[in-house]
């Protein structure tokens, strides 16, 4: 079955509640009141947004209420209400153009830094009236932040005035026909706009003199009260005066000195239902009203003058008249704002019927009041009289007035069409999936594309390695067509070192070494093995011809390459033997040619020579290399034709630069593996 929670989240209290069942027949399952307190109610801002976090998660946890479908009632004395007329039919062309309208409107806020939505309270000719409630982004985040850090997550947020409503309605306060209206609505999922339709028409509205009767629903809160006014089942007007019981409160501890809970406890059950500790005369001073009793000690430091002079400030004592005095003034204030909210509705010639709850709705003369001022009859709103629960008569006659706007909330849950949603735009809810969902496709896609990214990466990779190895480029004939010229050499071209060996044009091409037959025949055997084994194939097949040419001169000299490496090795080789007779000296410069056309072949390098006798010590270098020009495994032959020395330009250090040139011998004893 459906379940869902409400949570009315106040300064001081907390109020949380679970039904479960249809709209038309819901069950209490669950209630939990835990209080604020007193330091963090006395605060503002996020400290006020984590206390009641704090609180809100206690009563879900004494309730074992789950932390989702959760509708949360944000103040409405914190929202700007409006009664626009729309020149639009239609929820979604309204909501498009909402904000736009509502802008002109709102004076104390930026629209853009404000939540808005609106419910439809009647159509006109082409055009929808509506009332609009805008909420503050930061308050509301503030709010949802601190919520939500501790695992709570609602998933709608509403006015507790909106929550009012609702609860009323269901309840039957604005007769049962509009009752049953909005229990159908709840269960076939219609909107607002379609309940407002099957509501009757208001006769007179926005019509003074025409004798149209509203009935009212009020919650006197600690901090404000919610005043709901509804015409024929139309909620025609919202408001939510700051003022509240605990006007009472305040004055009442300012001028006794008591804490706050004892001030509450006071009004609720009268000065004689205190404790029996708690003892009254008239000597009652601010420092006498501490829980714990201290003793004098003289190790306390001495109190300051202004301590001094504050402790002899005699407060008055906590009496009944007191009490009745202040409340007293607490119903003449109500007065006014209920008289103040009457002339609010020029619509509306008087009031038919008045429901009350909320905390402060015990309080002795709030009831007579009300009557006097609207006269009309006051009935209380039990919204426990129509819910299915299994509390006893005692609990229920304490919660009942308490829990009518968290029972709304409760009720938003379970389909009901009238009420605001503050969850848009940034505070949008998101479910666990919805948040994952996005970055999830993008995980799976990449897991997806990934692979083939990175396939299509190697084998480009594997493109490249072939063309430098020697992957087939085309066959330029083929062996038909060569014999039908008269030849029998196979053509093919290839990329990379296998193309160097293959190609006609290539200097080290291996057709000058074989001949056309076996060429013709090496070419085949490529085309027919795979990429990377090609340059494998050409060694095998020049170390059998190789072996076949040995054989058949008889002539077994192993082939000697130069290596410019030996070449160099053996230089530094000599230098280095030559260097305790060379004293201070410097190499800046090598040059090494190793070239096919062996007369080019040649280590030129050159020497930078400095301190006294350089020429001399240049000579012996030079002999160095002479005595090894007959070394069979020396690579040089003779000196070659250099520059003369270039001596250097300042006079006071003597040396000179001498450029060393070395021709290499075309075959030299050192063998290439």
């Amino acid at each position: 079955m459906a379940k869902g929670a409400g949570l009315d989240a106040g300064r001081y209290e907390v109020k949380v509640v679970e039904l479960d069942g249809s709209y038309r027949k819901p069950r209490l399952t669950k209630v939990s009141i835990d209080a604020v307190s007193e330091e963090a109610a006395a605060a503002s801002g996020e400290v006020v947004a984590e206390a009641e976090a704090e609180a809100a998660l206690h009563a879900l946890k004494d309730a074992s209420v789950a932390k989702d479908s959760v509708n949360l009632g944000f103040p409405c004395r914190e929202a700007v209400l409006r009664i626009l007329d729309v020149p639009f039919v239609g929820a979604d062309q309204i909501r498009r153009v909402l904000k736009f309208e509502v802008e002109s409107s709102i004076h104390s806020h930026q629209v853009d830094e404000m939540v808005v939505d609106f419910h439809t309270i009647e159509k006109l000719d082409g055009e929808t009236r509506v009332l609009v409630a805008a909420v503050p982004k930061k308050e509301l985040g503030e709010q949802l932040r601190a919520l939500e850090a501790l695992g709570i997550e609602p998933e709608r947020v509403d006015l507790d005035a909106m929550a009012l409503f609702r609860a009323a309605e269901w309840a039957g306060c604005f007769g049962e026909e509009v009752a049953a209206a909005a229990a159908a609505q709840a269960e076939e999922g219609d909107d607002a706009e379609e309940l407002a339709d099957a509501l009757p028409v208001t006769v007179g509205a926005g019509v003074p003199g025409q004798g149209v009767r509203a009935r009212l629903v009020i919650d006197v809160g600690a901090r404000s009260t919610r005043i709901v006014a509804v015409v024929n089942g139309r909620l025609v007007s919202l408001r939510a005066p700051r003022l509240g019981e605990d006007s009472i409160v305040d004055e009442v501890a300012e001028r006794t000195g008591l804490g706050i809970a004892t001030v509450r406890d006071a009004i609720l059950h009268g000065v004689a239902g205190l404790e029996d500790d708690f003892v009254l005369d008239e000597s009652f001073t601010a420092a006498d009203s501490d829980d714990a009793e201290i003793e004098s000690d003289e190790s306390l430091p001495a109190p300051t003058e202004d301590a001094v002079a504050e402790s002899a400030v005699v407060r008055e004592p906590l009496t009944e008249e007191l009490l009745d005095a202040c409340r007293q003034r607490f119903v003449q204030r109500l007065r006014g704002e209920m008289m103040r909210f009457m002339t609010s509705l020029p619509a509306v010639a008087g009031v038919e019927q008045v429901w009350l709850t909320g905390g402060g709705s015990r309080l002795a003369g709030v009831r007579e009041m009300l009557g006097d001022v609207y006269e009309a009859p006051v009935y209380d709103l039990n919204v426990l009289d129509r819910l299915q629960h299994n509390l006893d008569a005692d609990e229920a006659r304490e919660i009942a007035p308490r829990i009518a706007t968290a029972v709304g909330l409760a009720l938003g849950m379970l389909g009901a069409g009238a009420g605001f949603n503050f969850r848009q735009e940034e505070l949008a809810y998101r479910r666990h999936f919805d948040r994952v969902k996005f970055p999830l496709a993008i995980a799976l896609m990449l897991a997806v594309f990934l692979p083939f990214l990175y396939g299509m990466r190697q084998y480009k990779e594997l493109g490249v390695l072939e063309k430098t190895y020697g992957a087939l480029y085309r066959v330029t004939g083929s062996e038909e067509e060569g014999r039908r010229r008269g030849a029998t050499r196979t053509t093919a071209e290839f990329w990379g070192y296998v193309g160097n060996l293959m190609q006609d044009n290539s200097k080290e091409c291996v057709l000058r070494l074989l001949g056309n037959k076996e060429y013709s025949d090496l070419t085949k055997r490529l085309l027919d093995t795979e990429t990377f084994d090609r340059l494998r194939e050409i060694r095998l097949f020049l170390e059998r011809h190789l072996k076949r040419e040995q054989e058949k001169t008889g002539i077994f000299q192993s082939l000697a390459l130069p290596s410019g490496v030996y070449v160099v090795s053996y230089f530094a080789d000599v230098v280095k033997a030559t260097e305790p007779q060379l004293g201070s000296f410097l190499v800046t410069d090598i040059r090494l040619n190793l070239t096919a056309q062996e007369r080019t072949r040649k280590l030129e390098a050159k020497f930078a020579i400095r301190g006294q006798d350089y020429r001399r010590r240049y000579a012996e270098l030079r002999q160095a290399f002479t005595n090894r020009f007959s070394d069979p495994n020396c690579p040089f032959e003779e000196f070659g034709e250099a520059p003369p020395e270039d001596v250097f330009g300042d006079a006071s250090v003597p040396g000179a630069y001498y450029t060393m040139n070395l021709k290499i011998k075309p075959e030299f004893g050192a063998e290439v593996n």
